[in-house]
């Protein structure tokens, strides 16, 4: 089954309009995606920015930028992202809600929360279709958030729960497998929070296991090893400690 990102259904009305011309930097955009799936993030950085330089629609100009923005995150360079962001916001603002839920996750990491779960919202509120849904990344920066934000004001187990079981029940709507694994890491960190902490071990061991299964060991997240990260998580739950900060 084919998997469309989420600059399908613009370049597929681009290419309506363009009698099926083909849209310059599309394809090099279908190509970055494609290499998320194998989480090589460098090579889809490249090819996003090759996308932008020869972009001459908005609509492939908003994607490339945000999808590289994506990349950055992943890579752990949140300056270079949040400008990447910003970009795709400023070409056409308040029409994907991509760019803020990727906005959205480098405030909670900079430890701007409230400015995260503003973001979160709007992305909520605008949506998107196909690949990586902007409503269901938001969901889970929401549980994250609600989860491990080093302020206590901000956190809320119950909420943190509803919001990751909702981002993992619709993991479906992702095709980057490094969102899956965070938003079932998010869960785990959201049972830890509420005291469920032999519930948090559970969570994260079934997590650990999905992603031997499916091979996704060499997957990094910032910089560092995925599995390592997990692993990490896992530790604690067994301490019984919480997670604060860290990885959105």
């Amino acid at each position: 089954m084919v998997s469309f990102n989420r600059s399908t259904v613009l370049i597929v009305a681009l290419t309506a309009i363009a009698g099926c011309a083909p849209i310059p930097g599309a394809e090099d955009i279908d190509r970055g995606h494609q290499i998320t799936l194998q989480g090589n993030w460098d090579e889809s950085i490249s090819a996003f920015t090759q996308a932008a330089a020869v972009a001459t629609e908005k609509e492939t100009l908003v994607s490339s930028y945000s999808s590289r923005c994506e990349a950055y995150i992943w890579k752990g360079q949140n300056e270079t992202a949040l400008e990447d962001c910003n970009r795709s916001i400023r070409v056409k603002p308040d029409v994907l809600g991509y760019p803020y839920a990727a906005r959205g996750r480098i405030f909670a990491m900079m430890g701007y929360y409230e400015w995260a779960l503003e973001d979160f919202d709007r992305a909520i509120d605008l949506g998107g279709t196909g690949g990586n849904n902007a409503k269901v990344i938001a969901y889970g920066g929401k549980a994250r958030v609600f989860a491990t934000s080093e302020d206590p004001k901000l956190r809320d187990s119950e909420r943190s729960v509803k919001f990751a079981e909702k981002a993992v029940s619709l993991e479906n709507r992702l095709v980057t497998p490094a969102y899956k694994i965070l938003h079932r890491d998010t869960l785990a960190a959201a049972h830890a929070e509420a005291g469920r902490f032999d519930t948090a071990v559970e969570e994260q061991k079934n997590t650990i296991s999905m992603v031997k299964e499916n091979g996704w060991e060499s997957t990094t997240l910032y910089g560092s090893s995925l599995l390592g990260i997990l692993n990490r998580h896992l530790r604690q739950f067994i301490d019984h400690k919480p997670l604060r900060g860290g990885v959105y």
